[in-house]
């Protein structure tokens, strides 16, 4: 078992952002692009669907670097079956880290629709 002290990156802060981050940038960007998808249809301005689209990827993105790092830090493999700090940081670091990857790939999958598909349809 793994008895280092917390870093900066593995602090329970770090552990719920990388866990949290990407899911609700997902459902936000899902409301907002509902909100601005209209907007885009009435005005032909597409600009605001890629912007939050970019924007979205990135935070997505953020939160899964976030996770990663939590789940590096306190020093990667299994959580193992103790209990502690360190076990849940790297359960949540490594549920982060492939919850967050799977929604930036969904996120990024929705911002390519915008290029493809018109709001009008």
């Amino acid at each position: 078992m793994n008895e280092r002290h917390p870093s900066a990156a593995s602090s329970l802060g770090a552990q719920w952002t990388g866990f949290f981050l990407a899911p609700a940038t997902f459902f936000a960007h899902l409301q907002v692009a509902y909100v601005l998808v209209p907007l885009a249809c009435a005005t032909g301005n597409h600009l605001w669907l890629h912007v939050t689209g970019a924007l979205s990827v990135l935070l997505a993105i953020a939160g899964t670097v976030v996770a990663w790092r939590v789940w590096t830090r306190d020093g990667g493999g299994a959580p193992g079956e103790h209990g502690g700090p360190p076990p849940r940081a790297r359960f949540l670091g490594v549920t982060g880290t492939v919850m967050g990857a799977l929604f930036t790939l969904l996120l990024a999958a929705q911002w390519a629709a915008a290029f493809i598909l018109s709001p009008c349809q």
